[in-house]
């Protein structure tokens, strides 16, 4: 994370060594897509370009996910590893030229969520069972919010590049369209409960991972809420 936030910075720093030839603006935020830096530059007296790029890491956590067909679950326990973030290509439109912006422009957010667990009872997956000792090890995996950029609006308040140089708060409300996936894997134990080959296993896995991948279906639309520190120079 330190290298990550170390790179942010560095962005920002070169980006505003050479703010006298131009208008613009750098902010330090952070929100419901992580901590990092805005970097805004004037394209016309009420339009900004403005690339946003956050991050957080989140490691070792442990939780417990419940897994199988509904009447037969048991929970994965798991410990997680989050890495979590977002670049953002966006346009700043300051419809009164003044602090009130609309925004438009694409997200993808770089949220992944890294995980290794082990099953911790036998279940039912699509009707057929699995047993922990069918497993060879961890049942790992990841879960991506986003892969590709994705449509954003949003709405805002804050110091716009073109204006005079000085120090301002900024607020930002939006909604980001989202992609989320989730991949698993395992490694079948032959000499297991139910003596699955790889390939059974394997069609369990993806079972498990269908059914997450319907309820991540939830989080298609991510809330964005950002508060920061901006400088128009």
């Amino acid at each position: 994370m330190k290298r990550k936030l170390t790179g942010i910075f560095l962005i920002a720093f070169l980006f505003a060594s050479n703010a006298s030839a131009v208008d613009v603006g750098v902010g330090l935020k952070a929100g419901t897509l992580g901590a990092g830096v805005d970097l805004s530059i004037a394209l016309t007296k009420t339009i900004n370009a403005r690339i946003s790029l956050t991050t957080i890491d989140i490691e070792g956590e442990d939780e417990s996910i419940e897994v199988g067909d509904s009447g037969s679950t048991a929970n994965l326990d798991a410990e997680l590893d989050l890495d979590f973030g977002a670049t953002a290509l966006l346009i700043d439109w300051y419809v009164f030229d003044g602090t009130f912006h609309l925004t438009g422009g694409l997200v993808r957010n770089d949220t992944k969520l890294s995980f290794a667990g082990t099953l911790q009872g036998a279940i039912v997956v699509d009707g057929e069972a699995l047993d922990p000792s069918d497993i060879n090890g961890d049942i790992s995996g990841d879960i991506s919010l986003g892969e590709s950029f994705q449509p954003y609006i949003g709405v805002g308040w804050g110091r716009k590049a073109g204006n005079e140089p000085g120090l301002s708060v900024s607020v930002e409300l939006g909604v980001a369209l989202l992609d989320p996936s989730a991949n698993l894997d395992a490694d079948v134990n032959v000499s297991g409960a139910n003596s699955l080959s790889q390939a059974e296993l394997n069609d369990r896995i993806k079972e498990i991972e269908d059914d997450a991948n319907d309820d991540l279906s939830d989080l298609e639309a991510w809330p964005v809420l950002s508060i920061g520190i901006n400088y128009a120079f």
